[in-house]
């Protein structure tokens, strides 16, 4: 097989071409593609996804039809000690646990599923191995609570070179346009540094509706990476 296929949550149907080398091979990928499609219909959105590692890769993809369909982008800052910042009026922050994967997980699905281009949504038991293998140290979790319900959440762990990584920095929709995604990273931002952490980075989707690149660049974030994703409609 020369294709992989997931159901993202926005009713696409990906079909990601894998194995190719030249324009050839790439729509031999595609047609083993489409006659999987044909044998195995879906009420999803059906498109085809190639990724590029270099110009003379995008060259073929181009040739073959695709197009840019959105772009990851993965931003760094360079830590310092920031001051302490304060929560708005009515949250408050609380120790983490695992008691909290819960109301993480959902709160996860909620703001991405939506608002983040190329959102696979994981189950419950894949989310806690994650956090069981990467973020195990919840004084890294930032979490704002109005009452008994999550508000907004970042979350990083520290990597092994001693980088921290930021999966998930979400703000339900009640809690918007407060500056609560600014401050909940900036408490972020001094435990990291008070571990001796000095660089923290993050992955976000270029065309996010909901601004984010420009949510981290307000906060010194750089953009140090880009990974353009290719589609094509079938």
């Amino acid at each position: 097989m020369t294709f992989t296929w997931w159901d993202e949550t926005d009713g696409t149907r990906l079909y990601l071409l894998t194995d190719w080398t030249d324009l050839a091979t790439l729509q031999s990928a595609e047609q083993q593609a489409r006659e999987h499609l044909a044998a195995n219909p879906t009420t999803q959105r059906p498109v085809l996804g190639a990724n590029v590692f270099d110009e003379a890769e995008r060259e073929i993809v181009l040739a073959a039809g695709f197009g840019i369909a959105f772009s990851r982008v993965q931003l760094a800052i360079e830590l310092t000690d920031a001051e302490r910042v304060e929560l708005p009026v009515g949250l408050e922050l609380r120790p983490a646990g695992p008691e909290d994967h819960r109301a993480v997980f959902e709160g996860n699905a909620e703001v991405f599923r939506e608002r983040s281009l190329g959102y696979t949504q994981d189950t419950f038991e894949e989310f806690e191995k994650d956090v069981a293998e990467d973020f195990p140290d919840y004084s890294l979790w930032q979490l704002a609570w109005a009452g008994d319900e999550l508000a907004g959440w970042v979350i990083s762990g520290v990597e092994s070179d001693g980088t921290a990584d930021t999966p998930w920095v979400g703000v339900r929709t009640a809690w918007r346009r407060l500056g609560l995604a600014s401050t909940l990273l900036r408490m972020n931002h001094h435990e990291l540094w008070s571990k001796g952490v000095r660089t923290a980075r993050l992955w976000t989707i270029a065309e996010n509706p909901t601004g984010s690149v420009a949510l981290y660049e307000g906060l010194g974030y750089r953009i140090e990476a880009r990974q353009p994703r290719y589609r094509k409609a079938v």
